[in-house]
């Protein structure tokens, strides 16, 4: 990488801590004010993937929801994105206090894993913030592993690794993920997969909203082989007080000795529970995401083995 890029990089970062700063000052119901009005500018004005999430939402709800229902549940989704961020920058001073912004979650669905099996899955969305959810787990002494897409800017990369691990969260680079994610569960770690956006690779497609949805088949296939317990884990921002957090129930292990058939019918149920949630409170979900694409007609007939050994 040449000087040029890095110094781009490095002003992009140095602005990003200097704003990171001032918002630091700022208590958390201003911020979500703050929230609220660039969010809207955002969407109403500037536009930002205003068209994908209307496309996505009017795709999943049909005549189910009116054009202005529609246009509500995107705007609250680009605020959800901005408020998701500014949490992110008080992530250290959250972790250290976690009361004060999450209610006491009930544990009893992740002890009773780690009693049994000494580890667990969590599958996870792009919902609430996603980030915090491993913050309950620290009293206990479970620390997570989570699989994430570094970014492109080294140093900004490096800085939420590190406020991600305030959250309880070791990153693990998307390439090699699955090598890492299986030497995580030998060593009785806790593993968090995002399984909520489209995967081209070890991917099956499933119904999500009606439509057919390429997704990770990662947290089925690992349960199938380690037999580790998958749970769902979900946030719930409550603006006036604390937020609360949900864990499980853990899901039950499909299994009938055909690997693609099983494949198909874990993930099923797992990306199932997410669209449950998101039905409940829409704007908690991230819709500017290009989750729907045109499968190929041999990729839906394809057996999962054929499509891992091409990769």
């Amino acid at each position: 990488m040449d000087g040029s890029r890095y110094l781009l990089f490095g002003m992009e970062y140095g602005l990003f801590r200097a704003l990171a700063f001032v918002l630091s000052f700022i208590p958390l119901s201003g911020c979500y004010k703050m929230a609220d009005f660039f969010g809207a500018f955002a969407f109403r004005v500037l536009g930002i993937r205003r068209g994908i999430m209307l496309q996505n939402l009017r795709s999943a709800f049909g005549s189910g929801k009116s054009e202005s229902e529609l246009y509500a549940i995107a705007e609250a989704s680009m605020r959800n994105l901005l408020k998701l961020a500014l949490e992110f920058i008080r992530t250290p001073q959250v972790s250290k206090n976690p009361e004060r912004y999450i209610e006491p979650p009930d544990m009893s669905p992740l002890l009773d894993a780690v009693a049994k099996h000494g580890n667990f899955i969590a599958v996870v969305s792009h919902f609430g913030n996603w980030e915090w959810l491993a913050i309950p787990l620290k009293p206990f002494g479970l620390f997570t592993h989570a699989i994430g897409r570094p970014l492109k800017n080294p140093y900004l990369y490096r800085y939420i690794k590190k406020t991600r691990e305030a959250a309880n969260l070791k990153n693990i680079d998307k390439a090699g993920a699955v090598g890492e994610s299986i030497r995580v569960l030998k060593q009785k770690g806790i593993l968090a997969v995002l399984i909520d956006q489209h995967e081209s690779r070890g991917a099956v497609w499933v119904d999500f909203f009606g439509r057919k949805a390429s997704t990770s088949t990662l947290p089925a296939m690992l349960a199938l082989k380690y037999g580790c317990p998958v749970l769902p884990a979900f946030f719930y921002r409550n603006e006036n007080g604390c937020s609360r957090i949900q864990y499980g129930p853990a899901f039950p292990l499909i299994r009938s000795g055909h690997l693609q058939e099983d494949l198909l019918a874990n993930t099923q149920q797992y990306v199932s529970k997410i669209e449950e949630e998101i039905r409940k409170r829409p704007g908690d979900w991230l819709w500017a995401h290009r989750r729907w694409r045109k499968p190929k007609e041999r990729a839906l007939r394809q057996p999962v083995s054929q499509k891992r050994n091409k990769s």
